[in-house]
């Protein structure tokens, strides 16, 4: 039995919050994307320099969730702060823009992740194979989360302690077998010219903060433990992603490293033998696994307040009456990113998605200085450090590192940011909505 309760249970504390953000932002894209970035780079000192301007990206923005989520502790997150700086209107053209372009595809993406890295343990999996495996991860991961937010953060705290603890493993015995020479020439021939192409895909590993700010209304005293646990886990993410990327780096030979599909799992093996890559490819697949879960668990929070706002079905507004959960959106999400587990490719997924997130990310950041002036009685419990500077500065990296995503990719994002119009005149206009109560 399920009610339309339209609200959801405050039941997380400090520690399972830090652990979903952590979760979600190391998730496939440290064990995915050092390879792509040493592509793009050519070089250690530029691939270093890449992470290092996608972690201060990923930060500035996370620093604007830090101040509007404990400001607006409800469900939906950064679409709630859209609503209240522009209206309705814009709100439900990002919620939506961002459901169809960023959220769905990028769970998607993970269970293509995963079964890159099932790969290893299964050489002679085929392409049809590995979607139906992703398929099975999906519905598995639905199912646990909607039997309960509890239990899919009682996953996602098991899941993310396992990741931490292999790529620690990697970190702490690879300082030790770096070899310096592989730091040379530390610039190469291309010069500095690459950092900002190469920061694309490295952006990937820092992203996914936001998902914490989703599940504002299920976070226990909301105005302490939001901020706090959004600094604590980004020092977390930043501290894993620059040190993998350095050992990665001084284990293995640079070309081999830009060549590697499983740039972590080749790493591991370089330092520990063949066990190292069997220990690394069972922590990616423990990492993208939680990710996925954190992922499944938040995302659908934009749905039910899109649905609670009378601007979706209603029935995306529905809270299962045993379980407190909105089981509507999650299943819906989990259905539409099957099916674009069987029509996209990990790199084609991973581009439109950071084109469409980090282009909407823009304009949360530029709702903070919105909010300052048309909401300021709000109480901020944690204020953006050094703004309004530092939030220009975040809204400039950002949309500067966008306009180098891959114009196809760029393209199929603006198609589906685009339907967002269509479906809003539909929604507002012809489909019936409830009456407010």
């Amino acid at each position: 039995m399920a009610q339309k309760e339209e609200s959801l249970k405050r039941v997380l504390g400090f520690f399972p919050a830090v652990m979903i953000l952590v979760g979600t932002v190391i998730g496939s894209g440290i064990f995915m994307v050092p390879g792509t970035v040493a592509a793009r780079a050519g070089s250690p000192g530029v691939d270093i320099a890449a992470w290092v301007i996608a972690g201060i990206a990923a930060t500035l923005m996370a620093l604007v969730y830090a101040e509007l989520a404990p400001m607006l502790p409800k469900a939906g997150g950064s679409y709630i702060y859209v609503k209240e700086a522009y209206g309705d209107a814009v709100s439900f053209l990002y919620g939506w823009a961002m459901i169809i372009g960023s959220f769905i595809p990028v769970m998607a993406l993970l269970a293509i992740a995963f079964t890159n890295y099932l790969s290893f343990f299964w050489p002679s999996i085929t392409q049809t194979q590995a979607r139906i495996a992703g398929t099975v991860l999906i519905l598995i991961l639905c199912f646990a989360n909607v039997r309960g937010v509890k239990l899919g953060a009682l996953v996602q705290n098991i899941f993310t302690i396992g990741k931490l603890t292999a790529l620690g493993l990697v970190i702490v015995v690879g300082i030790f077998t770096m070899k310096l020479a592989n730091f040379t020439p530390f610039v190469g021939p291309q010069g500095w010219g690459t950092v900002a192409n190469a920061a694309v895909p490295a952006i990937l590993a820092f992203g996914g903060y936001y998902v914490l700010s989703y599940m504002s209304e299920e976070i226990e005293n909301p105005k302490r433990n939001l901020p706090l646990a959004m600094i604590v886990g980004m020092g977390i993410v930043i501290v894993v992603n620059v040190m993998i990327n350095i050992v990665s780096i001084g284990n293995l030979e640079f070309g081999a490293l830009a060549a590697s599909k499983r740039p972590v799992a080749t790493v591991a093996q370089a330092i520990f033998g063949p066990v190292g890559g069997t220990i690394v490819s069972l922590g990616a697949l423990v990492s993208i696994f939680g990710s996925l879960n954190s992922s499944t668990m938040g995302l659908p929070r934009v749905a039910f307040s899109l649905s609670r706002d009378r601007l979706l079905f209603d029935f995306f507004a529905t809270v299962h009456s045993k379980f407190g959960t909105p089981y509507i959106a999650i299943m819906v999400y989990s259905l539409i990113a099957i099916i674009f587990i069987w029509t996209g490719t990990f790199m084609s997924l991973l581009l439109m998605g950071i084109f469409v997130a980090r282009i909407l990310e823009c304009l949360v950041a530029i709702s903070l200085i919105v909010l300052r002036y048309r909401r300021a009685e709000l109480e901020r419990p944690l204020k953006m450090w050094g703004y309004p500077i530092t939030t220009l500065v975040a809204v400039l990296l950002t949309g500067y590192l966008v306009t180098k995503v891959d114009p196809p990719q760029m393209l199929r994002g603006a198609i589906l940011m685009a339907t967002s119009i269509p479906a809003y005149v539909l929604f507002k206009y012809v489909v019936p909505h409830r009456k407010e109560s």
